[in-house]
């Protein structure tokens, strides 16, 4: 009888060991993989904001240099929007904040891009602000 009981108690006790162990390895593993996986939104959102940065100078450039061509500035206000749309959900859900703060002044420049006869003057002022506010975006998602 009291074989029986030791045995129970050893395996008791290796059936106990076994499982903080592999607990802590499952722990490991699912901080790895949302450690990977808040990196690889990170870069996405980082590649992202480059793509809207690159549109953002483009819009800006042709504001300096040819103010009078609306459909360039239309083109260049839609491709802004474009790129904006393949992060925006991310930024939403993970950055509320700062989606907030970006779309104070990146939508009013959308729309002003889009009218036939937008005001330049609105519109660099628009530029400033959002790459100011998306390069604070960016250094956030760089630390």
């Amino acid at each position: 009888m009291k074989k029986i009981l030791s045995y129970i108690s050893i395996l008791v006790i290796v059936i106990m060991a076994a499982g903080c162990s592999s607990n802590g390895e499952n722990e490991t593993q699912e901080n790895s993989k949302a450690n990977n996986s808040d990196g690889q939104m990170a870069d996405e959102l980082l590649n992202g904001s480059d793509e809207v940065m690159a549109v953002l100078d483009e819009l800006q450039a042709n504001l300096k240099n040819k103010a009078e061509n609306s459909e360039l500035i239309q083109k260049t206000g839609k491709d802004l929007e474009e790129n904006w749309d393949e992060i925006e959900k991310k930024v939403e859900e993970n950055f509320p904040e700062d989606y907030e703060s970006i779309e104070e002044s990146l939508y009013p420049l959308i729309s002003e891009s889009q009218k036939d006869q937008a005001d330049s003057a609105k519109m660099k002022e628009l530029v400033t602000e959002t790459k100011e506010k998306l390069e604070s975006f960016k250094e956030k998602l760089a630390e």
